[in-house]
């Protein structure tokens, strides 16, 4: 059975009664060879804003802080432990990106499997980190490039390697003929004698034959091709005599594209090669909790406790990627999805899909198809999807994308329907899309997105705005400014909570279809009572991080927000229900700060103590939050954590919560990782009439197998 139909069988096996998709951060890293050094892209499902990252510049743990960025419309909650392995390559330490404390202070934790030197900055769009790695082999100064390939004499070989010595002869006979052909410039006869080699069973010429079938395409001014001949030297070779010669030819070629009219080899120089890698996370979770209550009623205090088991269940997450790729084209099937299985009475166990897609591109980017359940990626798209994205053009000079499908993260009715295209000019997006759900247009809003990333600096703006409505949805602008090493972020935003839409004038109604309501109300009538039960949220915030002593950092940040109230909608006893009025928040204001050292009790051990102030005019809160980081010999990583939090509100009620935790890992050789965690939560509210008391035990136990 080929290669595909085993990826497409495991699919089929684990999406099973399939449900609605879960929400995983982490889609995708990516590997180029660039003069910096190696640059993994870490993609992300949604747009982030980058804080800091620590440490600064070498270790065997690194940690990425970031915030998430409210998207143009539908927003999911991102899960911890979500794991990504960088793909396989002998230049560079492999790693693995780990999600942690989402809901809290968000942050990727990057894992060496030694250390490495590197340095860390938001990508371009908004929705990525480019992790720049020093690789293991990287000349110290420029190295001489050579003209032409040094042939070997032919080696001397046993009686017993017969078809060793006449793959030698063949291989000895088209290196020199290659030789030949590129000292008098015809390249493309250099090409061909050496796809011929290439084609031979391994010999003691094929290393060198990749590395020349570069330079010839390079020669020939096919760039793009030339890139991935060098790239599959790399991989092949990462401990090759040429190492540093093929990097300084990679990157001498940045960003230039393939001459016009250069006629190409037609000579092929081998099959298509085909990989399979991914993951299998299997993890088990366990809580038990005890309440303990006490109403005060006409001086009578009643008295209650419960102790009950809220959690008991077997979580498998799968990560499979199938890759295709030719001299022109690289295709990939991706499947990532997870099964719940719950151990608790009445709860049902859940077979839910985040990614089933197959994507395909050629080799030099001018075009991309992708075809199944994946993740909005701009474009003004509301999330994940079911559909297909493609695109045509050089993005630098114009790119031209369509898109079509339906949203699958919503649980309640119909599932909205859209399609949409965008054009790409060098910085610079322009989008329209159209939006419908049961007949009726949901979402129909033209947007722009503009891009300014170079070195330590980068911006970016965003621009939406629903014609249905006609009414500004969402503007954006954030920025990075690296100075001396201090690093400043900020973001302003102006936005519609939630993003304009026909569903929100379900909030309140008495059904939850949009077809039920079109029964008695006019299309104007419906966008209005959606208009009146949409907020509007204004967001400034500004951040700072500063390196010093060595061994330390500090971060800081304040955040100003602003939501406005709602005024009472509707009708009692009517299909649109009543929605009593809402007041706004008031200005909530939010003063954090952040303090991390690493090598302050052993190599690699990362120390971090961060908190908060916030208030706004009903709600004040505080946090505390302590971490740290250990890596052991053996294969042993021990995390331990504290988090203080107290809350007090305009009705002199208080909450208090204390949760210790810690969490162990050990590898298992390179392709099984085993941990563990556990802790304690303990919260306490105290109000006028009622108290309760919460001890909250929790852990989890797991294992993933990397392939």
């Amino acid at each position: 059975m080929s290669l595909i139909k085993r990826l497409w069988v495991l699919c089929a096996l684990c999406v099973a009664g399939i449900g609605s998709a879960l929400a995983q951060p982490l889609e995708d890293v990516t590997l180029e060879y660039q003069s910096g050094g190696i640059v993994a892209t870490i993609h992300l499902s949604a747009p982030v804003r980058y804080l800091r990252h620590f440490p600064a510049g070498n270790g065997q743990t690194m940690e990425i802080f970031y915030e998430r960025v409210q998207g143009v419309v539908v927003d999911e909650p991102w899960v911890d432990n979500e794991v990504r392995r960088s793909p396989p390559s002998g230049l560079f330490p492999a790693f693995t990106v780990t999600t942690r404390d989402q809901q809290t202070k968000p942050r990727l934790v990057i894992e060496f499997a030694r250390e490495a030197q590197f340095s860390v900055a938001p990508g371009p769009d908004q929705r990525s980190f480019l992790l720049t790695i020093k690789p293991d082999r990287a000349p110290a100064e420029r190295v001489s490039l050579p003209l032409l390939p040094v042939v070997a004499a032919l080696p001397a070989t046993l009686p017993a390697d017969a078809n060793l010595a006449a793959n030698n002869r063949q291989g000895f006979a088209l290196m020199t003929e290659a030789r030949a052909a590129l000292a008098a410039k015809k390249n493309e006869e250099a090409i061909a004698a050496l796809n011929k080699l290439l084609l031979l069973p391994p010999n003691d010429y094929t290393e060198t034959a990749q590395e020349w079938v570069g330079v010839a395409r390079e020669r020939a001014g096919q760039f793009d091709k030339a890139k991935t001949e060098y790239d599959l030297y790399l991989n092949l070779y990462p401990q090759g005599a040429s190492v540093a010669v093929v990097m300084q030819r990679l990157a001498a070629l940045g960003g230039q594209q393939s001459g016009q009219g250069i006629e190409e080899a037609t000579a092929k120089k081998q099959a298509a090669r085909w990989s399979t890698f991914g993951g299998i996370t299997s993890r088990y979770y366990a809580s038990r909790s005890k309440i303990d209550s006490a109403t005060t009623f006409n001086n009578t205090v009643d008295k209650q406790s419960i102790s009950l088991t809220d959690q008991s269940m077997l979580v498998t997450t799968e990560d499979v990627t199938g890759r295709y790729v030719t001299d022109d084209v690289d295709g990939r099937m991706v499947f990532r999805g997870s099964h719940v299985k719950n151990f608790l009475s009445g709860r049902a166990r859940q077979n839910r899909v985040t990614a089933l897609y197959g994507d395909i591109k050629g080799r030099s980017g001018e075009y991309q198809a992708r075809l199944g359940r994946q993740s909005g990626n701009g474009g003004g798209v509301g999330g994940r999807f079911d559909g297909l994205s493609a695109g045509y053009g050089d993005t630098q000079v114009l790119r031209v994308n369509g898109v079509a499908g339906q949203l699958v993260d919503y649980s309640n009715g119909a599932e909205p329907k859209f399609y949409g295209a965008s054009v790409d000019r060098g910085p610079y997006s322009a989008y329209a899309i159209n939006q419908t759900i049961d007949g009726v247009t949901d979402r129909q809003a033209v947007g722009a997105e503009w891009r300014y990333f170079q070195d330590k600096r980068s911006l970016y703006a965003l621009l939406d705005y629903d014609t249905n409505f006609s009414a500004l949805n969402a503007v954006q602008l954030s920025g990075t400014l690296g100075l001396s090493g201090m690093t400043l972020n900020m973001l302003l935003d102006h936005r519609k909570t939630p993003s304009l839409s026909i569903r929100t004038a379900l909030n309140g109604a008495s059904t939850q279809s949009i077809n039920d309501l079109q029964q008695v109300l006019s299309a104007s009538a419906l966008r209005e009572l959606a208009m009146v039960r949409t907020a509007t949220t204004n967001l400034g915030q500004v951040g700072v991080s500063v390196p010093f002593g060595g061994k330390w950092q500090a971060g800081g940040d304040l955040r100003l927000s602003n939501t406005t109230g709602l005024s009472a909608s509707g009708t009692p006893n009517t299909p649109q229900g009543f929605l009593a009025a809402i007041p706004g928040r008031g200005t909530e204001k939010t003063v954090s700060g952040q303090l991390i050292g690493s090598g302050l009790s052993r190599a690699g051990d990362i120390w971090s103590l961060s908190g908060s102030l916030g208030s706004s005019g009903d709600v004040n809160n505080s946090s505390l939050f302590f971490y740290n980081h250990n890596v052991f010999d053996g294969g042993w990583t021990v995390d331990a954590s504290l988090q203080l939090f107290r809350q007090s509100d305009q009705f002199n009620a208080v909450t208090t919560r204390v949760t210790p935790m810690v969490r162990g890992e050990y590898a298992v050789g390179e392709q099984l990782t085993l941990d563990f965690d556990g802790g304690i939560e303990q919260s306490k509210n105290d109000g006028t009439q009622v108290s309760t008391k919460t001890r909250r035990i929790f852990g989890s136990a797991g294992l993933r197998w990397y392939f």
